[in-house]
């Protein structure tokens, strides 16, 4: 005879919760609420508009271990398991430095990234680069390591990697 908890888990939908940064927009902040839902602040500093990065198109991932990725968005199961979209930019290690290692969120906590201003001129922020998710053992509940850049706009180059441009629909090579 089936257990009447596990039908109910049968029938029942998963739920999928999401928040997103995209390819515009870089995560400054992480929220997680008391119950242990997780959402991602996402902001476009001033100096944003000459950032170029390649984000897929849904949170797989567990963990963005490469230096040149931030976390562009987040997909959280009903188990509270946590996805990551890894969006790409090759140049990150150049222009930006390491702010926190391990910078622990529990439940009922948030981050939220300085920028530093030159008047109304961003001059660097800060961004999530990673989320480790770790379950305490003695609580079950989960904490967040983040790791967080800071990113220095005045680093930026003006004009897309090549790589950028070639992946832009429709493409094809300029007449002389």
């Amino acid at each position: 005879m089936i257990n009447l908890h596990k039908l109910l888990y049968l029938l029942l939908p998963t739920v999928i919760l999401g928040d997103y940064c995209g390819e515009h927009k870089v995560p400054f902040g992480m929220e997680v609420h008391k119950n242990g839902n997780v959402n991602i602040l996402c902001s476009r500093p001033n100096c944003h508009e000459k950032k170029y990065a390649e984000c897929p198109e849904r949170a797989t991932s567990s963990a963005c271990t490469s230096n040149s990725s931030w976390v562009g968005g987040v997909t959280q199961h009903a188990d509270l398991s946590l996805k990551l979209m890894c969006c790409e930019y090759d140049l990150l290690p150049i222009y930006s430095t390491v702010q926190y290692e391990k910078l622990q969120i529990r439940p009922g906590e948030y981050f939220e990234g300085d920028e530093q201003m030159d008047g109304d001129t961003v001059t660097a922020f800060d961004l999530i680069g990673d989320i480790q998710q770790v379950r305490d053992p003695e609580s079950g509940n989960f904490t967040y390591n983040l790791l967080i850049y800071r990113y220095h706009c005045g680093k930026i180059p003006d004009s897309p990697p090549a790589w950028y441009m070639k992946k832009q629909w429709p493409y094809w090579t300029p007449v002389a």
